[in-house]
């Protein structure tokens, strides 16, 4: 296997577990949140695909699916918002957003991603497409700033799941 083709994997893997965690929840689920400045399912779902989504498009120099397709315009949202800094009413906020919606958002970054991954070369995982960052390679950043990041959040909606007693993994 190339190492396209295992970042590839991991990363379809990633989106995959993120769409299955939050399959069928109630909107009550994905609102809920253990205390008033903890980040409820819905946000890091949100965040999650958001952050990745600005990521990836600021890599293939192009506008991000939030701005192309003006989601922030749908949500009502700043149209640079992805979640850091955010206050609690900005999180309550995001959380309260249609999840269908918010879904729809994700798998087209999703698909852009895969699109974006699919377009490299293996010697392009040692491009450093950021002048400003020397060190880090196309291929350290796709580990840190999407795969990593995404699995960080993966495991913060599993543990909210958990407090509310549902668990993470579907019975088959």
């Amino acid at each position: 296997m190339k190492a396209i083709q295992f970042i590839e994997m991991t990363i379809g893997n990633m989106h995959q577990s993120l769409l299955s965690d939050v399959e069928g929840l109630k909107n009550e689920q994905l609102k809920w949140k253990p205390t008033h400045q903890a980040n409820p399912i819905a946000f890091l779902f949100w965040h999650a695909a958001r952050a990745e989504d600005e990521t990836v498009s600021e890599w293939r120099k192009k506008d991000s699916i939030w701005k192309e397709n003006q989601w922030y315009l749908k949500f009502k949202l700043d149209e640079k918002s992805y979640g850091t800094d955010f206050q609690e009413a900005d999180v309550n906020k995001i959380a309260s957003l249609p999840f269908h919606q918010v879904i729809e958002y994700a798998e087209k970054v999703f698909r852009d991603t895969q699109i974006y991954i699919q377009s490299l070369d293996e010697d392009k995982l040692d491009y450093t497409p950021n002048p400003e960052r020397p060190n880090w390679t196309t291929a350290q950043m796709l580990n840190s700033l999407v795969i990593s990041h995404g699995w960080w959040h993966i495991g913060e909606i599993r543990y909210v799941k958990g407090l509310q007693g549902i668990p993470w993994q579907k019975k088959s």
